[in-house]
C-alpha cells in the first residue's frame, strides 16, 4: 500500500474501516489512539507502561521513510470524528534483507479480524520489497498476537537474549514468498 492509497475493509461485526498509510498530519490522532489503549495493550505494543508518546517518538512514528518501511493506520468514524483504531508497521533492514513489524489494535476492535488484515498487508509489502524475513519480538504473555502469527504461518521461538519475549518470523524460500504462508 503506497502513500495516498486507501481501502475500506469489513470487520467481523460488519462495520467498515479505512486502512491507509500513516501521514505526517496524523500525530494528534495517533497520540489520542495510544492514550486510549488499555494499559495491557500499551504494554504489549511498547513493552512498557507508557501513557503517551514523547514528542520525538510521535514524530518518528508519523514521519515514515517509505523507502525503509510501511506504517498503516485503520480509521473509524466519519469526517470530523475520525479516529485511529489500529496501527501496523514494518521497518526494513536492507543489509539483513529483513523487516521487523509491530501491530496494535484498539481494545474495542480486537477479535474483529483487523489485526489479520493488517498483518496480511505487511506480508504483501515485505514480499513486494523482496524481503527474505519478516519478524517481531512479542511478549510471552501476548497470547492473541502469538496465535495470530502462528495462524499466518510464522515460526515462533523463545528469544534466547530475552526470555520474556518470543520471536515470530516467517521467511521466503525458493519460489514461495512470505505473503504465501
Amino acid at each position: 500500500m503506497e502513500l495516498g492509497d486507501w481501502q475500506f475493509v469489513p470487520l467481523a461485526d460488519r462495520s467498515r474501516v479505512m486502512i491507509r498509510a500513516i501521514g505526517a498530519g496524523d500525530g494528534p490522532m495517533l497520540q489520542a489512539f495510544v492514550r486510549g489503549l488499555s494499559v495491557r495493550s500499551r504494554h504489549f505494543r511498547f513493552f512498557s507502561a507508557i501513557r503517551e508518546l514523547s514528542a520525538a517518538h510521535l514524530e518518528r512514528l508519523v514521519n515514515v521513510d517509505h523507502r525503509r518501511g510501511l506504517a498503516l493506520v485503520a480509521l473509524h468514524g466519519r469526517s470530523s470524528n475520525t479516529t485511529i483504531i489500529a496501527e501496523a508497521r514494518c521497518v526494513l533492514d536492507r543489509e539483513e534483507n529483513s523487516a521487523e513489524f509491530a501491530i496494535v489494535v484498539a481494545d474495542e476492535f480486537q477479535r474483529q479480524g483487523l489485526g489479520t488484515r493488517l498483518m496480511k498487508k505487511l506480508l504483501a509489502h515485505a514480499s513486494e520489497k523482496r524481503i527474505h524475513r519478516l519478524f517481531a519480538e512479542i511478549l510471552v504473555d501476548n497470547r492473541p498476537m502469538l496465535a495470530l502469527a502462528e495462524r499466518l504461518g510464522f515460526h515462533i521461538r523463545v528469544n534466547a537474549l530475552d526470555r520474556s519475549t518470543m520471536i515470530a518470523s516467517i521467511t521466503s524460500s525458493g519460489r514461495r514468498t512470505i505473503a504465501e504462508p
